[in-house]
């Protein structure tokens, strides 16, 4: 009943729109008729304040065409892959996709056009999540297909096109936000339905503790793919070169140090779900608890890594979809390349922080500062109002050691007191020319946490050679 009402809701969106184009575009050419040229000029304008964004953003939605992106992943490059969906999807009971695609970002999904059916996998569940969670995921998207939830998608795809387009555009008393609010509630109550139903089909095709775990990493998971992309990736944008992007990702997210921060960030993101009846999903916790609820069979947890399932994704695949290009490299030629360069630009940022605060530019003064007690002068005023004070202050706390530990690695890496090396747990460890590895951000992040320890701090970095303290 509810999606039989939401999609009445859009079609008296568009009702409204063409009413208030075409009522106020009448009332005008009446005043115009009558000789009242003001009074006409006026309704004119109102006409297109109030009807012109709706219909201008009909127009655009009419033409447009959801298209599938990403790497066509085929049934003979990938048997495998195939092989789990289709058996997958005679347990939902449906017909599965005609096409599957990979594509970036820790997410998956299915829509329909025309009778065709598309399966978007992403590429950060493939190299993060084991197969039994892999298989839940995909059991989950096979469920909105089975549940018959993509029947109409290419018509809510305009639809809602068009009503996005119209209310970036609305500037007349909100009405069109307001349907826009209006159309929101009634359809995400419909959608978390929807999920609802797609999460038993996954508990039964993939097993509950399979479907739990998929549930709760794949937050985390694309976490961990965005710090990836953005410390380490760069790298490979910066120097023009080609590491093997899928193994690095492997190698972040085993090492000890990302296994720790990774649970503990699932239960944290778990718990501090916000929720809101405009949301088109279930919280994470709540639907891990209705999981444990249902019934489910003998499934045994598959937990071979992920990508097994795709035969092995090409390089040129993942480079695709990540936009990065050039000769090939290893990620320890890659760190030569561009390592320096990028402890420079953070270096450089904390001379300029020093600079704008008037704490000083120089290392010495950033640790006098610190001594004082004045981490908040480095960072300023938070962005996002609405960051409690702990949240302030330690995304201060982890900016600041970020920027001192990479000026430390520039001052020893210039000096060549130093070189780089890549380090999964915190991007660089520097070797020491008697071969000895040092932790910058572990080395300054007590100075930065503690004012007290800025003293100890500054010895240790005179010991390993930091010159002018």
């Amino acid at each position: 009943m509810r999606a039989v009402l939401a999609l009445v809701m859009l079609a008296g969106f568009f009702v409204l729109a063409v009413a208030l184009a075409g009522g106020l575009t009448a009332i005008a050419l009446w005043r115009f008729s009558i000789g009242d040229v003001e009074g006409g000029a006026w309704m004119l304008a109102l006409a297109v304040v109030f009807g012109g964004p709706a219909l201008w953003a009909t127009l655009r939605a009419v033409f447009a065409r959801p298209e599938p992106g990403g790497v066509r992943m085929t049934r003979d490059a990938h048997p495998e892959l195939w092989r789990h969906v289709d058996e997958l999807a005679r347990v939902a009971g449906t017909r599965g996709p005609d096409d599957i695609r990979l594509v970036d970002g820790a997410n998956a999904s299915v829509w329909e056009r025309r009778g065709v059916r598309y399966l978007e996998l992403g590429l950060p569940l493939v190299a993060g999540l084991s197969v039994g969670e892999l298989r839940s995921v995909l059991a989950h998207e096979l469920g909105h297909y089975g549940g018959g939830h993509t029947q109409l998608s290419a018509v809510t795809y305009r639809a809602k096109l068009a009503l996005e387009l119209a209310v970036r555009t609305d500037r007349a008393f909100g009405v069109l936000s307001a349907w826009a609010a209006l159309y929101a509630l009634v359809a995400a109550s419909e959608s978390r339905d929807h999920e609802r139903f797609a999460d038993e089909v996954a508990v039964a095709a993939a097993g509950r503790d399979a479907a739990r775990r998929a549930l709760l990493r794949s937050g985390p998971v694309g976490e961990a793919w965005h710090d990836y992309v953005t410390s380490y990736v760069s790298l490979a944008v910066a120097a023009g070169r080609t590491p093997p992007l899928l193994e690095g990702f492997r190698s972040y997210l085993s090492h000890p140090q990302r296994v720790h921060e990774l649970r503990d960030l699932e239960r944290e993101m778990a718990e501090r779900e916000p929720t809101s009846v405009f949301d088109s999903h279930p919280p994470i916790r709540d639907r891990v608890a209705a999981m444990a609820l249902l019934s489910s069979g003998d499934v045994p947890i598959d937990e071979r890594p992920g990508w097994t399932l795709l035969s092995g994704v090409s390089p040129e695949a993942a480079s695709l979809l990540l936009g990065v290009k050039g000769p090939f490299a290893t990620w320890e030629e890659l760190v030569s390349l561009s390592g320096p360069a990028h402890v420079r630009r953070y270096a450089d940022a904390l001379r300029h922080a020093g600079r704008v605060s008037k704490v000083g530019e120089r290392l010495p003064d950033v640790l006098a500062a610190l001594e004082r007690g004045e981490l908040h002068r480095l960072t300023g005023a938070p962005v996002d109002a609405s960051l409690t004070p702990q949240q302030v202050h330690e995304a201060a706390v982890e900016t600041v050691t970020e920027l001192l530990a990479c000026t430390v690695a520039d001052q020893l890496v210039t000096a060549n007191r130093a070189t780089l090396e890549i380090n999964w747990g915190g991007l660089f460890v520097l070797r020491l020319p008697d071969g000895a590895a040092l932790y910058s951000d572990d080395l300054v992040a007590p100075a930065v946490r503690d004012a007290n320890r800025v003293s100890e701090v500054r010895l240790r970095l005179q010991a390993v050679g930091v010159d002018g303290l």
